[in-house]
């Protein structure tokens, strides 16, 4: 994302001028460090973004949207087989950074049934979803697959 002007206020990076008409749409708090040409290194490996139409939620170090699928635990995993894996790849990053707003107790590493090691937030493992193309993009929140619900991990803000 590249921006004419911006500015960091309160923790958040406001722009003026965006390239991408999407990027004005989302905020992400901290953990941000600005170059002189606004671009954007998250420095985090899970971030917290905002949107106007779906709120506070989790993305991971690339900015793209983590989800959960409704049902399944760490000790539960139904997104178990290539087919599903495809459309959700598993979140995992050998070193976890969090912002000051999400608690290192909240998340943890697990290794799933076929033995790769996966990211979860409290007890829901995490996922992208390969369909969204870019940061900011949520297409999978409330998609129905045939192996359940996918939700975006909502933060409340305080």
């Amino acid at each position: 994302m590249k921006s004419k002007y911006c500015a960091l206020i309160g923790g958040f990076l406001l722009f003026v001028g965006l390239n991408s008409a999407l990027a004005g749409n989302i905020k992400t708090n901290t953990g941000l460090k600005v170059e002189g040409d606004c671009s954007i290194i998250t420095t985090y490996t899970v971030n917290i973004a905002q949107s106007p139409t779906i709120g506070t939620y989790l993305v991971g170090p690339n900015g793209m949207t983590l989800y959960y699928l409704e049902g399944e635990t760490d000790n539960n995993i139904k997104c178990d087989n290539q087919v599903c894996l495809s459309k959700w790849p598993i979140f995992y990053e050998k070193e976890l950074a969090l912002p000051r707003a999400l608690k290192s107790k909240d998340f943890k590493v697990f290794k799933r049934p076929d033995g790769k090691l996966q990211i979860s937030y409290d007890n829901k493992p995490l996922y992208f979803f390969a369909n969204d193309k870019k940061p900011g993009e949520a297409l999978g929140n409330d998609l129905k697959t045939p192996v359940g619900v996918w939700h975006i991990i909502k933060i409340e803000e305080k």
